[in-house]
């Protein structure tokens, strides 16, 4: 049965094309000038107004308790769905816009002196964030410092092929190293973090008919809670960053895609089907979302329309401090 919930998130998709491809025109902003607010506007039922620019997403206050998901698969009449809730569920760190923060997207890095910049396939890499790892919040990373991201921002490949591998680096600035002042050539925003706690966007028990779109409410009261707002039930794109949790994306997938391109499956060329998929396929669940950066009109980062760079990592690495093997989509 397909649900409002799944119409819904249709027609924002839809919407989001077709932004998208105005934008690849080169007249999206233009139009949008010259049309007036008022012509963005969706006048679908149930549809709320709809913005053609990234939104700005708001920190998440208060942090919502294992207690209150308890309390709201209550209020849902879900009461069953307590302890599969309470495992799934994932503290994130948002990253959004301050004035002040140990931790920035865009700009420059703070650099270990005698710094290789890393570069993959004979040019050099994007910087895209540094994180401090004082502000993740409940982070089963052992070490300390920061942590830099780069990524090939100029050609965003895919992530789908064996040989994206290295269009992605994490490299590890541990406390106390000696560091070069970074001189600022890009834009700078700087995030301050807070504390979500988030449910993916299935559950990994089964689900019939409208029960599906009961999850999606749970979600959404959690989001709600947490006084920010779920993206799959917004017309809104929002410049969502976040460290750890799950991903906002209508499609889930990436952990398994992670798993069979770490194994040398190019998903490009055989996109439906491997003979090693039934071997492989088990091992998606030792992947988790590392870092979401998402387009974002205040310049630090610039995918394209609507678009996020996903940074996976396996939960052993994540657990021993090791970057070297993460994997990278851009969605």
């Amino acid at each position: 049965m397909t649900g409002a919930h799944d119409r819904r998130s249709f027609l924002r998709e839809l919407l989001r094309g077709a932004t998208r491809a105005a934008g690849e025109l080169g007249g999206l902003r233009d139009a949008a000038a010259e049309a007036g607010e008022e012509a963005w506007g969706t006048d679908l039922p149930g549809v709320p107004e709809w913005s053609p620019s990234p939104v700005p997403a708001p920190p998440a206050e208060p942090f919502a308790t294992t207690a209150d998901l308890r309390r709201l698969c209550g209020e849902l009449g879900r009461d069953a769905w307590g302890d599969e809730a309470v495992a799934l569920a994932r503290t994130s760190t948002r990253l959004t816009r301050s004035d002040a923060g140990r931790s920035w997207i865009g700009g420059a890095p703070t650099l270990p002196v005698a710094f290789d910049w890393p570069s993959w396939d004979g040019k050099e890499l994007t910087f895209m964030a540094q994180i401090d790892l004082a502000d993740v919040v409940d982070s089963p990373c052992p070490v300390d410092g920061s942590l830099l991201f780069f990524y090939a921002l100029d050609r965003t490949p895919s992530g789908l092929r064996p040989r994206d591998k290295d269009a992605c680096r994490v490299v590890h600035v541990p406390v106390g190293s000696e560091v070069a002042e970074p001189e600022e050539a890009r834009p700078k925003m700087l995030v301050a973090p807070s504390a979500e706690l988030t449910l993916p966007l299935e559950p990994t028990f089964e689900l019939d008919g409208w029960a599906r779109e009961e999850w999606t409410d749970l979600r959404e009261r959690l989001a709600v809670f947490q006084g920010v707002e779920l993206e799959d039930r917004s017309a809104d794109y929002h410049a969502l960053h976040r460290m750890l949790g799950y991903p906002e994306t209508f499609a889930g997938g990436m952990e398994l895609d992670a798993q069979l391109v770490s194994h040398g499956v190019d998903l490009e060329e055989q996109p439906d089907a491997h003979p090693l998929y039934e071997n492989l396929a088990p091992g998606a669940a030792d992947w988790r979302l590392l870092l979401q950066l998402s387009s974002d009109d205040d310049g630090a980062i610039s995918l394209g329309y609507f678009e996020r760079l996903f940074i996976w990592i396996r939960d052993e690495d994540l657990r021993d401090g090791r970057f070297h093997r993460v994997r990278a989509f851009v969605r």
